[in-house]
């Protein structure tokens, strides 16, 4: 697995706020987790890359970063007008993360985004709930308990085909 960049989630989120703002596309939470996602598994799985390691949880919606969820609650199904924040220390404020990536990493990004971008949320809940897909085996998982509803890299890998990638 390579990886050029690591980010914290919170900065590809801001990254992808700013780029639908570019577009004039509204982003809500639900579809701002989603998208995230996706542009997660599309780097994994079609460039073996790991663009965070933020943990990706199963929930009801379908897979969601909690410090994204966390970090636009607020906003409820409305669209995002802010950009996730973290407390510097340094400091001792409260400051906007920076939604700067290295250029490859963005590429990767948006390769995975064109497609996706300007679907309302209920769609991209609805991809991200693809029957056999992650998301599925981990919120319909088979064992006695699974604690977090943890969607892993070795989920992602063994049940993602690169077709679904071309969405």
């Amino acid at each position: 697995m390579r990886s050029v960049s690591k980010y914290s989630v919170k900065e590809i989120a801001n990254w992808i706020l700013d780029y639908a703002d570019e577009l004039g596309q509204p982003i809500t939470n639900m579809s701002l987790n989603k998208l995230v996602y996706f542009a997660y598994e599309y780097a994994l799985v079609s460039e073996g890359r790991k663009l965070t390691d933020a943990k990706i949880e199963a929930w009801d919606h379908g897979p969601v970063f909690r410090e994204i969820y966390s970090s636009f609650k607020k906003f409820g199904s409305e669209p995002i007008t802010d950009r996730a924040t973290r407390y510097n220390t340094g400091t001792n404020s409260v400051e906007t993360v920076p939604g700067d990536l290295a250029a490859e990493d963005a590429r990767v990004i948006l390769e995975a985004l064109e497609p996706m971008i300007r679907l309302p949320a209920y769609i991209l809940r609805e991809i991200s709930h693809d029957g056999d897909g992650p998301w599925w085996k981990v919120w319909n998982h088979t064992e006695s308990s699974n604690p977090g509803m943890h969607i892993t890299d070795a989920l992602i890998l063994e049940s993602l085909p690169t077709s679904r990638l071309a969405r």
